[in-house]
């Protein structure tokens, strides 16, 4: 009917401190306690996780910027995770964030897979114009991202869902891992070109400027 968190909420929300008993404190303990403390750990450990996906794209594309324009597609993730939890009266708790780093690396690879391949065709040097080259490139690499979202999606939602077995525990990471994907994906193959032509304009702008200052 509850749980420890849902309980240590309603009963905190009844009491004031500052008015009733100033000077007084409540000290959280037991299983809400240790709930809270594991999800700020997992908040800190998906901070590191972005920022050591961050530096080793720098690595992979020698490039401070293309490695946001990958990362760019985090967040769309997240927005189907917040609706699926909400559509099933699911809580963003401790096993549903688990999922949410799950979903990172999977969309990460995606947009990965795209930049990748369209920064080869640049390099090729074959006349055409970034725009030209940029739709090549995510054509050519739709049918591998679709199948690896329908894939993965395909094997985790049958868990969520508890079709063949349900477990109390793996259920909201997978319901968060595939409905994330499910979201992010088709709005990762609109977002990561046009980020990654709009990085070009940015560049060619900035390089104008700093030959008009080299003018002066």
């Amino acid at each position: 009917m509850t749980t420890p968190l849902k309980a240590t909420k309603e009963v905190l929300n009844h009491i004031n401190l500052e008015k009733d008993w100033p000077g007084t404190e409540i000290i959280v303990g037991g299983e809400a306690g240790e709930s809270r403390e594991s999800i700020i750990r997992l908040a800190v450990a998906f901070i590191i996780a972005l920022l050591g996906i961050y530096f080793l794209l720098v690595l992979l594309f020698d490039s401070f910027t293309q490695p946001l324009m990958v990362i760019a597609a985090i967040p769309f993730g997240l927005t189907g995770v917040i609706i699926a939890l909400a559509l099933h009266g699911e809580p963003l708790g401790f096993l549903a964030m688990t999922g949410v780093i799950g979903l990172v690396g999977v969309v990460v690879n995606d947009s990965l897979v795209l930049v990748s391949h369209i920064n080869e065709l640049v390099k090729q040097k074959t006349g055409m114009e970034l725009r030209e080259l940029v739709a090549r490139g995510t054509a050519n690499r739709l049918r591998a991202i679709l199948l690896t979202t329908l894939t993965t999606a395909a094997g985790v939602l049958p868990l969520a869902y508890g079709i063949g077995g349900y477990d109390l525990y793996m259920a909201p990471m997978a319901l968060t891992l595939g409905y994330g994907l499910l979201f992010a994906t088709p709005l990762t193959l609109v977002l990561v070109p046009s980020l990654y032509l709009i990085g070009s304009d940015m560049g060619r702008i900035f390089k104008r400027k700093r030959a008009r200052a080299g003018d002066f």
